[in-house]
């Protein structure tokens, strides 16, 4: 027996995420392309692939578990072993199956590395009924192992959020990501776009304010026409709030900082839109390519009163030479993190982001913070937001920069504008703090700074 068409890809993209450093979604997306797969056997390329990302640390401690001189693996050989352990710890695939099509795609790679392969799969199936090898309802190994996620993460999840709500967003980070945004109003109205979702299947679901929509059906709305038009702007409920807390309304003077592709302008736009018109965006980014990009996706979707320009977030000279000090209704600063809040969308993120980088984010968020506060004025508010849930690079953020402003800013009330359906991310501090959950939004938090 041959190697299964599915496993031959899912063996390609783990090749390129590993020698590009590519982001597991690209790399099986690139593959399938020249592929030619069946939808059958491409459905299950993708979560092979998906799968292995998502596990890596949980399958190398597996592996190295059964193998002597793990340190001396090929790197290839390695791919297959994580694979073949994938599918027997979490997939259940019959091991028999699983070990002979793991030591069928090792010949490909290393004819001689066989009979290892062949070995260790079957140590590793024999190991799979204790699997996760201990009680992950009150032991942080098991619950890394059995969720596929780095001991640290876990312990600082559990820490941050109380074990039973870690434990709830570690499975929710294997699961599938819903598919969220907003109609653009610019190019047509609620009421088609709705009509048109429907038609294709997408079962979409509404939400407030008017025009918000998740999708039954992500993976027909993916091909909607809809989206690739532009008529409707993707983007994650959990979001969503950082607009929506914005307030935004025609003829505000809003910054947006740290813009990127401007999903978040557009959505700003849109918003204010439903007022009556646009407010008057001033997008920026530390970077020119980004800015040209946004100014480009804003001309494309339509989105008038958007004016684009290359700022330093974390430099409160360089956005006065662009934005006048005092002179903004609104700051949206949605700043650089861990993203530690999206991991069903970037799976093996898990396993790349460190300690330190969280303790480099936060730092990155305060001095942005910092910079841009007296962009706004009198009256006017900051809206901080990330994609992450640890308390680090959030409320700590905030709560210093409250105390350090000495009166000069106060927390608002950001419960007053959150969506009746998202309420319950509210925290008792008063911020909001949305956690991965089936079916839910992603893990975004967002703060309402009023500046006094």
């Amino acid at each position: 027996m041959s190697v299964s068409p599915a496993r031959a890809v899912a063996l390609q993209a783990l090749s390129r995420i590993r020698q590009r450093d590519a982001w597991a979604r690209d790399a099986i997306e690139a593959v399938l392309l020249t592929a030619k797969l069946e939808d059958q056997e491409a459905r299950l390329a993708r979560r092979l692939t998906l799968g292995v990302a998502s596990m890596q640390g949980t399958l190398d401690e597996a592996i190295d578990r059964v193998v002597s001189k793990p340190g001396s693996l090929e790197p290839g050989v390695r791919d297959v072993l994580r694979l073949a352990a994938y599918e027997i710890l979490f997939m259940r695939t019959p091991a028999r199956a699983a070990v002979h099509q793991g030591v069928e795609a090792t010949k490909r790679i290393r004819r001689q590395a066989a009979g290892l392969v062949n070995a260790s799969l079957r140590r590793i199936a024999e190991m799979a009924d204790e699997f996760p090898w201990g009680d992950p309802s009150s032991d942080d190994e098991s619950l890394a192992r059995a969720t596929g996620h780095p001991l640290w993460l876990v312990s600082l999840f559990v820490e941050d959020l109380g074990r039973d709500t870690a434990m709830r967003m570690l499975e929710a980070d294997n699961g599938v990501a819903p598919l969220a945004g907003m109609v653009n109003t610019y190019r047509a109205s609620i009421d088609e776009v709705q009509r048109q979702l429907i038609a294709e299947g997408c079962e979409p679901i509404s939400s407030l304010p008017l025009g918000c929509f998740t999708m039954g059906d992500a993976a027909a709305a993916v091909g909607s026409a809809s989206l690739k038009t532009g008529d409707f702007v993707v983007s994650d409920r959990g979001a969503h709030v950082a607009t929506i807390a914005a307030a935004p309304s025609p003829g505000m003077l809003i910054a947006d900082l740290a813009a990127g592709r401007g999903t978040k302008t557009a959505l700003i736009q849109i918003l204010a839109n439903a007022q009556g018109g646009p407010a008057d965006v001033v997008a920026t980014d530390l970077h020119e390519y980004k800015t040209l990009v946004c100014k480009e996706r804003m001309d494309t979707l339509g989105i008038p009163g958007v004016s684009v320009a290359v700022a330093d977030a974390m430099n409160h000279e360089s956005l006065t030479a662009v934005i006048q000090a005092d002179s903004c209704d609104v700051v949206l600063l949605d700043v650089p993190c861990s993203g530690l809040g999206t991991l069903r969308r970037h799976p093996e993120k898990r396993w790349r982001v460190t300690p330190e980088d969280i303790e480099s984010m936060a730092n990155m968020g305060a001095s942005m913070l910092r910079a841009s506060a007296r962009l706004v004025r009198p009256g006017g508010c900051v809206v901080y937001s990330t994609c992450t849930v640890t308390r680090r690079e959030n409320q700590d953020v905030v709560n210093d920069f409250l105390i350090a402003s000495d009166g000069g800013f106060e927390q608002g009330d950001i419960e007053s504008r959150v969506p009746a359906d998202l309420k319950r991310f509210v925290t008792r501090e008063g911020w909001f703090q949305s956690i991965p959950e089936e079916g839910g939004p992603d893990g975004h938090f967002v703060a309402l700074i009023n500046r006094t």
